[in-house]
């Protein structure tokens, strides 16, 4: 035997002794590797002899095999943490507690091994965009991004959307600006119900907002959750403060009731959509309600990198400032990546 393919052996024995999963598809390719996680329909596998983890519909996949321990959610709201192995499409999971369960398949929503560092958990997106016109020679800068972290008991995210505009018409420039920027925090309960805090900010030159300052607390409910799509609901109570750059414009503080509605479809290919709609009605001023509602499409190109398309719609049915608008809305173009 020579010698010098030792280390060679040795490296390809390492890598199969740390491979310890095996997924076969419905074509009969089966794969090996090390299962990295189960998200949005798609599930990745890490193997020795690729650079890039493989991709694959969690709906082709047909058997599954795994000494690892995972987190493990499912479509009724259960969170599990356990070993899983899957034969014609039926699973079986023994959980921590030495209990077990057996499932469809497509019932398991989200996988992730638990012996996953933390930047293993974050979900991370930025993109931007930049428009230059030669007339007027307006210039306009988009940038947005968003990041959350995910595990059996909590869920954190922040996000930004930021827009700044400049328009020089000959005689003097015009500079607008419209800053979203905020952050959540989930709690999950029993089943498909979960805990919600957030802080919402919103800078808007179109509305004279200097800031606005929204903070809500809630119980929310996922009615529907699946490797194809989600639909959350949740309603509360918020605080909202608002600071106007208007000269001896008093600032105004109200108590509202909220509810808000988010939507993402995932089980198409290549393809995200995302909407939302927060609906705040005054419990101290029952004459106004206010709506925000988005969506965003996301084109998934090679190497994680996105096209995105997003529109935004802030509504005011009852202004506190004479001779502002009631609505502003904002729609944006971008090139972006995710993690």
């Amino acid at each position: 035997m020579k010698y010098y393919l030792l280390p060679l052996i040795l490296f390809f024995a390492f890598f199969q002794l740390k491979a310890q999963d095996t997924v076969e598809l419905s074509n009969g390719d089966k794969i090996v590797g090390s299962v990295k996680q189960l998200n949005n329909g798609v599930l990745e596998i890490e193997t020795p002899y690729s650079e890039s983890n493989f991709m694959m519909d969690w709906e082709s996949v047909v058997n599954f095999t795994s000494t690892s321990t995972y987190m493990i959610n499912m479509a009724n709201g259960k969170r599990i943490t356990g070993q899983i192995t899957m034969k014609e499409g039926s699973i079986t999971i023994l959980t921590d507690e030495g209990e077990t369960m057996q499932y469809n398949h497509l019932q398991m929503v989200y996988l992730k091994s638990v012996n996953s560092g933390f930047w293993d958990r974050i979900s991370l997106s930025l993109d931007g965009g930049y428009t230059l016109s030669k007339a007027n020679d307006n210039k306009q800068l988009t940038l947005r991004g968003n990041a959350s972290y995910l595990s059996e008991k909590i869920n954190p995210d922040v996000y930004f959307n930021f827009v700044n505009s400049k328009l020089d018409d000959g005689t003097s420039q015009i500079s607008t600006k419209r800053n979203n920027y905020g952050a959540n925090l989930r709690v999950f309960f029993v089943r498909s119900w979960f805990g919600i805090a957030g802080a919402d900010y919103l800078t808007n030159d179109e509305q004279s907002l200097e800031l606005r300052s929204t903070y809500k607390i809630g119980v929310g409910n996922f009615l529907i959750r699946n490797h194809k799509m989600y639909l959350s609901t949740s309603l509360g109570s918020a605080w909202n403060n608002e600071n106007y750059d208007i000269q001896d414009q008093e600032n105004l503080s109200t108590t509202e009731g909220y509810l808000s509605i988010d939507y993402q479809a995932f089980g198409l290919s290549d393809f995200t959509a995302t909407t939302g709609v927060q609906a705040f009605h005054g419990l101290n001023d029952s004459n106004r309600t206010r709506i925000n509602f988005n969506i965003d499409l996301k084109f998934d190109l090679p190497k994680d990198f996105y096209i995105g398309a997003g529109y935004t719609l802030n509504y005011d049915s009852n202004p506190q400032v004479d001779d502002i608008p009631n609505s502003d809305y904002v729609i944006q173009t971008t090139v972006g990546w995710s993690l």
